[in-house]
């Protein structure tokens, strides 16, 4: 059947309304509460109840489409729900005691399902409301390395499992590229160190780093892709699975065969391109950190020093460009460099009579060291060159978890606000995890700093051995 003969043609009119975020809010909220109520269907002025305690967290002036008169909270709401009903999410019924009930549709609880994982995209944990990596590999380790008949539901199962792993790779990698695409859209050093605080928190230390060691899929690869290929190597075991995929193959037992193989050879041709997946996220890993980490470096330039001065240069010509003033931009800064050129060389000044060639006994660089050329090198690779390893890190924040469990970068930079300071802060954000034993916390305070704001965060020391 067509899909939208399924669903009501003003099915999606709801999100795309002026009151959309109103709407997916209370969908979300009352569908919450219909989970876990009765199999039965939930009581409709329990929806009413839920739906009025959003609205009277949001502005008075949320007007419901078609139902402008209504000003009260308990009018809107119920405007709502008829909303609802007319857009063919809900149905309401009334049962034997003269109750209303509401359920959602079949297809109006798929949608909803979506736009919730949606939402959580963002955010993967482990508890039961988030996206997790924990699960998909070891079910299917598990369900290969236990000894039942169910061979064909073993395959289907695996097979489904290895998908689900595969998808929540992919958003993860999505993730990281969004990420790195913030580097080039933001340059000011608060939205770069907000970013890498969420970036800690949302990606690595609830993803990445456990998909590098407790979810590590190596741990379980070779034994799955072993007993699949036992499985292929047992006529026997094929010829039970095919049989549960006749009906779908119009009972054709060696297209059937085919199938049964070709989904086995699909899960494990997965698992061997898996290795290559992760690799390609460590790189993206690896980037995001050290280019954000460069670009803040680089805007930390104080503006007396030359770094400083290309830097305002550079960015001043950036924002042009991209309002699509080049040419502005190129006439604004073309007097700050005075390039001289020859328009006429004469033939005779190419001429240089050959030398006696003597060896020299010490080499021009060594000798042209104090140069103001070499001097100014040096000086611009010392910007870059802080040395804030991982031991000189645990150090400083072991001295002051003797003191306390926890601390707020707030409190670390109270006392200095030098660009020092800042880039120490910025490496303890970047180590933090279990192989440092100390995490990060995001706080909804604010850092004044002298020249830019930061979004406050918690350092929290890890369990103790």
């Amino acid at each position: 059947m067509e899909l939208f003969q399924l669903i009501p043609n003003n099915f999606f009119s709801l999100l795309n309304s002026k009151n959309q975020e109103v709407y997916v809010k209370s969908l979300l909220a009352v569908y919450q509460q219909y989970e876990q109520g009765s199999i039965l269907g939930m009581d409709k002025s329990m929806a009413h109840q839920v739906i009025s305690d959003i609205l009277d967290a949001l502005p008075a002036d949320v007007v419901v489409e078609g139902e402008e008169d209504i000003m009260d909270v308990k009018g809107k709401a119920s405007a709502i729900l008829r909303r609802f009903e007319e857009c063919g999410w809900i149905d309401i019924d009334v049962n034997n005691d003269y109750v209303e009930i509401l359920n959602f549709r079949d297809y109006a609880i798929t949608i909803i399902q979506a736009l919730s994982s949606i939402k959580q995209d963002n955010h993967y944990g482990y508890d039961d409301e988030t996206h997790e990596f924990r699960g998909y590999i070891y079910t299917a380790y598990s369900l290969l390395t236990t000894d039942h008949p169910e061979y064909a539901m073993v395959v289907d199962q695996v097979y489904k499992n290895t998908i689900a792993f595969v998808r929540e790779i992919r958003k993860l990698d999505s993730r990281l590229k969004y990420y790195i695409k913030t580097i080039i859209d933001n340059s000011e050093i608060k939205e770069l160190i907000g970013l890498l605080v969420n970036y800690k928190v949302e990606l690595v230390d609830q993803a990445y780093y456990r998909l590098k060691t407790s979810d590590n899929v190596n741990k379980y690869k070779l034994e799955i892709i072993k007993r699949l290929e036992e499985y292929q190597q047992n006529p026997a075991i094929m010829d039970i699975i095919a049989r549960e995929y006749l009906i779908k193959c119009n009972n054709n037992p060696d297209l059937a065969r085919m199938r049964a193989n070709k989904k086995i050879d699909d899960i494990i041709d997965i698992f061997n391109s898996l290795p290559l997946l992760i690799d390609e996220i460590d790189k993206k890993n690896k980037t995001y950190v050290n280019s954000t980490i460069a670009k803040i470096k680089f805007l930390l330039n104080d503006d007396e020093n030359i770094i400083g001065k290309l830097t305002v240069v550079l960015r001043y010509t950036a924002d042009n460009i991209k309002k699509y003033k080049t040419d502005t931009a190129l006439k604004t800064i073309s007097p700050l460099f005075d390039l001289r050129t020859h328009r006429l060389i004469n033939n005779d000044s190419l001429f240089t009579p050959r030398g006696v060639y003597e060896h020299a006994t010490a080499q021009y660089l060594l000798e042209n060291q104090a140069a103001p050329s070499n001097a100014m090198q040096e000086a611009f690779y010392k910007e870059f060159e802080t040395n804030f390893s991982e031991e000189v890190i645990r150090r400083y924040l072991q001295q002051i978890f003797e003191v306390q469990p926890l601390v707020k970068a707030s409190e670390i930079l109270s006392g200095d606000m030098s660009d020092e300071a800042v880039l120490r802060l910025l490496y303890i954000l970047v180590y933090s995890g279990e192989a440092m034993n100390y995490y990060i916390m995001p706080l909804a305070g604010t850092i004044k700093h002298q020249r830019f704001n930061l979004n406050d965060f918690q350092i929290i020391r890890g369990n103790q051995a």
